[in-house]
């Protein structure tokens, strides 16, 4: 692969998944040192390195402005790469699209995504089916235990089924989806250590809802579903036995300073929808909707590797050395 090129990486790798049946993308590395080396393209194009594709830009209107809203704090780390990878939009416009981006739920919480971009509060905006599990069905397919083993291979996979399975269940209601993200696999962090499946029977474990909670009650936990920034003050409370997060997650909500113990298992990983106001989408001129699809194909994957499956790595290093068993 050229570095850079995510474009055909994300669809190259999604037939061979689907062809074979399994999740044989890209490695990503045993730590922080030869991820950061296998998933340079993805570092490449967030800093302004990569190959962006054709982009040609003949619109020459005023600026149209893309509002995003999100509910992580502008500090943490999958948000600071979101903001570059905004950069990389505008760049790609030729500047005639200008991102507006407001964070730390000052405009919806983490479950009214789908509605802010519904009903104009937002362009753009995380929306995960996930917390409305009953409103969708085959999307949560792409949560079943074991099917990947990193973010990027889930990420291609479900850009490659989207438009066939996936678009009519999430456009029914009244909103596009600009993007499919997926989380990198989850782990169990615990204060007691959890070495068989009768050590989990009964505790209290966070899960997002949906299949993420049924995983959770197949291994003999209680699954208690609320949203991943509550989870600390609940570990502080006692609401909480565990937590099931990923790693590159782990470290944004400080999991590491109310847990001690991290248990790998890596059952699921978690589907994370961008929700995209239809009436923003429609009013694009015909070449900057060209843009936009280029620019979107090319975040999904980039955030895969550049965030999920890189900070896996580099996360777990710092937690370790914070004195997580």
């Amino acid at each position: 692969m050229k570095k850079g090129n995510l474009t055909a990486a994300a669809v190259a790798a999604s037939f061979v998944m689907v062809a074979s049946g399994g999740a044989i993308a890209g490695p990503t590395g045993s730590n922080a040192a030869e991820a950061e080396k296998l998933l340079s393209s993805a570092t490449d194009w967030f800093n302004g390195n990569g190959n962006y594709g054709t982009n040609k830009v003949s619109y020459d209107g005023p600026v149209i402005t893309l509002r995003t809203s999100s509910h992580l704090p502008p500090v943490a780390g999958i948000s600071k790469l979101q903001r570059k990878g905004f950069d990389r939009l505008e760049e790609m416009s030729g500047g005639k699209i200008k991102v507006k981006d407001t964070w730390s739920k000052t405009v919806h919480g983490v479950k009214e995504g789908r509605k802010a971009t519904r009903t104009g509060l937002s362009d753009y905006a995380p929306c995960f089916s996930l917390y409305t599990a009953k409103d969708y069905n085959l999307v949560h397919g792409l949560g079943l235990p074991f099917l990947f083993n990193n973010a990027h291979e889930a990420i291609a996979t479900a850009e490659n089924l989207y438009g066939k399975y996936l678009k009519k269940e999430h456009e029914r209601f009244k909103v596009k989806i600009a993007r499919v993200a997926h989380t990198s696999p989850y782990h169990l962090w615990t204060n007691r250590a959890v070495r068989s499946l009768e050590d989990v029977k009964g505790m209290k474990i966070r899960a997002g809802g949906g299949i993420h909670s049924e995983i959770i009650a197949a291994i003999g936990g209680t699954q208690v579903s609320m949203p991943g920034a509550d989870s600390y003050t609940a570990m502080q409370r006692g609401t909480l036995d565990g937590i099931h997060f990923s790693d590159a997650i782990a470290l944004i909500f400080k999991t590491h300073e109310v847990t001690k113990y991290r248990t790998f298992n890596g059952f699921n990983l978690l589907t994370i929808e961008y929700c995209l106001s239809a009436d923003w989408h429609n009013s694009l001129p015909a070449d900057l909707k060209v843009v936009w699809n280029n620019w979107a194909r090319q975040m999904a994957i980039a955030e895969g590797m550049g965030f999920y499956d890189l900070y896996d790595k580099k996360n777990l290093d710092k937690m370790v050395g914070m004195g997580q068993t």
